[in-house]
């Protein structure tokens, strides 16, 4: 389906997958048939991850294109949230569904409220970011081409940060309670962390590649 490489997939919580490709479309499949079921198109450039909503009503997009879509699985025209003046690189939900996250490689994490007309809170820090993760707790966790990772709170306060590595952090995942947190690098390594304390546990070293994708 996709024209060239797939950047993204995720699952919905029934079982399908959705995928977000490097020409800017979404197709959302059913095992075993080899035709998306339902595709979505908007974006203007690649798409690079994708996140679901704890509802499994929405699926949010960040896109090279500055934006960040919110798409109804049953179909529909997407929000659209714009503001980050560079490429859109991560994001992630809240556990309550209330709030997005996006990390950007304008430096800036951005903090949106998805009710009401409040306008997004901002963090700015020193890097720009590659991928972000949002603990049940609500702590954001977001990943630094400095090779640093970021802990910041739901009002863009930034609380600590961690030198992972020496070279860009370029995905992030963490356990589903929060507990742990892996960060994969661009020279082949996963650190695996623990959020309480801010220690790194332990280091997988690979093949020296980069590591795109962790979960």
């Amino acid at each position: 389906f996709h024209d060239s490489a797939v950047n993204a997939v995720t699952f919905l919580r029934d079982g399908r997958a959705v995928t977000g490709g490097e020409d800017g479309r979404i197709a959302i499949w059913k095992p075993g048939v080899p035709l998306p079921e339902r595709t979505f198109e908007g974006h203007t450039a690649p798409i690079v991850a994708l996140a679901v909503s704890p509802d499994g009503n929405t699926i949010a997009s960040a896109s090279w294109d500055r934006t960040i879509r919110l798409w109804p699985v049953a179909g529909g025209a997407p929000r659209v949230l714009e503001g980050h003046s560079q490429n859109v690189n991560g994001v992630a939900f809240t556990a309550d569904g209330q709030t997005l996250v996006s990390a950007g490689y304008d430096a800036t994490l951005r903090i949106w409220p998805l009710t009401g007309t409040t306008a997004p809170a901002i963090a700015t820090l020193p890097t720009p970011l590659n991928a972000v993760a949002v603990a049940p707790d609500g702590e954001i966790v977001a990943s630094g081409a400095n090779g640093y990772l970021y802990f910041a709170s739901m009002r863009g306060e930034t609380s600590a940060e961690l030198k992972v590595t020496e070279t860009p952090v370029i995905a992030l995942s963490m356990t589903p309670d929060g507990m742990r947190i892996a960060a994969a690098g661009i020279r082949g390594s996963v650190s695996i962390i623990d959020r309480k304390t801010r220690v790194i546990e332990r280091t997988l070293v690979g093949p020296g590649l980069p590591v795109w994708s962790v979960a």
